[in-house]
């Protein structure tokens, strides 16, 4: 199937020592194995405040151009093992705004997007240090999934940012 409009691929975005570096906070704020945990304004939703580090890669993305605004929404997932297949196909809820950036921070994850109501998906395969963005189609009309691939049927860990006028 054809790439959706408005999917923006980004490999290597950051490079594997900055992976380690985010996998390092990730992890020791991760104690309970959470599937995800928000960060920032999610319009009423629980969230913690953002960590310093967040907000820093918030920035950089900013001024590399890949977004306008500072992002004020954070994720990290944790698609380990079960959970992985706990998330079905979904289009993310309109409380995340009009662009999500999502940075792999695992080997081989998999994600699919298909048209809504359809059955036929384009697989994107990620490495760690590799991103995605979907915006405009992409965002909207394209359900996406995590595919439980790789060791254990993983579908791996991932920082998430996007910006939300609250």
């Amino acid at each position: 199937m054809k790439r959706p409009t408005g999917l923006k691929i980004f490999q290597n975005l950051i490079s594997e020592g900055e992976v380690q570096e985010i996998l390092a906070q990730e992890e020791t704020a991760n104690s309970k194995g959470q599937l995800f945990r928000l960060f920032g304004e999610f319009g009423g939703k629980k969230a913690k405040k953002p960590s310093p580090w967040m907000q820093e890669w918030g920035a950089r993305l900013k001024r590399e151009g890949l977004f306008s605004e500072l992002p004020n929404q954070y994720r990290l997932c944790d698609w380990i093992g079960e959970h992985s297949s706990q998330f079905k196909w979904h289009i993310d809820n309109s409380r995340h705004g009009e662009k999500i950036l999502v940075l792999c921070l695992s080997e081989k994850r998999a994600i699919g997007f298909r048209k809504r109501g359809k059955r036929e998906s384009f697989e994107l395969e990620l490495c760690a240090g590799d991103a995605y963005m979907i915006a405009g189609a992409a965002r909207w009309s394209w359900e996406h999934c995590i595919l439980p691939v790789g060791e254990g049927k993983s579908g791996g860990k991932s920082f998430i940012m996007s910006y939300k006028r609250v």
